[in-house]
């Protein structure tokens, strides 16, 4: 696996984090405020580590990743 191959499969298992994630908070499953807070760190968290990725491939490659 290249590392082009890599980054993709890694932001789009990000990203169907992020879905599942924002699924749970719409559909109406959580039961209290705790597992709100418990998905809107995890939530956060991946974000952040999605924007840390392409801040180093930004700086690897020298070009800009759109979303």
């Amino acid at each position: 696996m290249d590392g082009v191959s890599l980054a993709e499969y890694v932001f789009k298992r990000l990203r169907t984090m992020q879905d599942q994630i924002g699924e749970q908070m719409t559909g109406g499953a959580i039961k209290n405020m705790e597992e709100y807070r418990f998905l809107m760190g995890e939530l956060t968290a991946l974000r952040a580590l999605e924007d840390d990725i392409k801040e180093v491939l930004q700086r690897a490659t020298g070009d800009v990743l759109d979303d």
